[in-house]
């Protein structure tokens, strides 16, 4: 690590008009990693070029985005990839001071709740009607049809205000449903996010034949966690012009989901003109794609 007056002075070469001095001296900072962000953000200054702000906060990205992607390598050659990381890097992108432990204490709190007032004994409809009454009613988490603004796919938000999209909302269902040993699982139904109770454990989500039979009925995780049955969805598909097809009815893999995931944070990040976090969450797809 050099000393702080060292990358203050490459600091300041960072608006150089020779590129190649320019480029030189951004590698440099990069690779001096996770370290040099303090002294990075100690730089951001709104007296001094906003060309030098701009870069320092590209850079500071970068580094971050560097870590991220380590991590996100580690998960998607896991054996068994879990949805709860998956959810976790990608909301550690967008709060890159975000801490795991953090999360599984508060996610452990709701859970503790719901778990005191299941009753393994019960059938699925009524296990899944107390599970929403201590969810939706209690805690008071809410679905929103739509959302433009990328806090509401990632965890801070979700669990500060509440509030979620259907696929963050369905996620965080399913990463408790999951911790609680109930058999959910989300179904990526075209332009919408559903969930599904299944009669065991899903392992392999391969034979799309052999998972619908495993699912009882649907949850819509948006509607306070109303069940509904396929006919609903094939009724959906027909009212919304969609051509149907088995992927829109099955329990989909962790990989499968988080994709889903990105690919909607892709379409919200390209609507803000936000050049970067498109390339890098194309990056962690493309990753995720080449490991399936």
């Amino acid at each position: 690590m050099l000393a702080e007056g060292e990358i203050n002075a490459l600091i300041h070469l960072l608006d150089d008009n020779d590129l190649e001095v320019f480029r030189h001296v951004h590698d440099k900072i990069v690779s001096l990693g996770t370290p040099v962000i303090p002294v990075l953000e100690k730089a951001w200054n709104p007296d001094i070029s906003p060309v030098i702000n701009e870069r320092i906060e590209e850079i500071i990205v970068e580094i971050q985005f560097q870590e991220i992607e380590k991590d996100w390598t580690e998960w998607v050659e896991n054996g068994s990839p879990d949805l709860f990381t998956g959810f976790y890097l990608v909301s550690k992108y967008h709060y890159p001071v975000l801490l795991k432990e953090e999360v599984k204490t508060k996610l452990h709190r709701i859970k503790q709740t719901i778990w005191l007032e299941l009753n393994y004994h019960q059938t699925p409809l009524e296990q899944i009607q107390i599970f929403n009454q201590l969810f939706y009613d209690y805690h008071h988490f809410k679905g929103e049809q739509a959302s433009t603004d990328f806090v509401t796919f990632c965890f801070p938000s979700l669990l500060e205000s509440k509030k979620g999209n259907a696929i963050s909302l369905g996620i965080l269902y399913q990463i408790l449903a999951s911790e609680l040993n109930l058999p959910v699982y989300g179904v990526n139904l075209f332009r919408h996010y559903i969930l599904s109770f299944c009669k065991h454990t899903v392992f392999d989500f391969t034979v799309s034949s052999d998972l619908e039979k495993e699912v009882m009925f649907y949850i819509n995780p948006i509607n306070k966690g109303i069940v509904f049955s396929r006919n609903e969805i094939k009724e959906y598909l027909k009212k919304s012009e969609i051509e149907s097809s088995q992927s829109y009815f099955v329990p989909a893999s962790a990989p499968a989901i988080i994709r889903e995931l990105l690919s909607q944070l892709i379409e919200v990040h390209t609507a803000q003109g936000a050049e970067m976090k498109v390339k890098h969450l194309i990056q962690l797809q493309e990753k995720l794609q080449a490991a399936e």
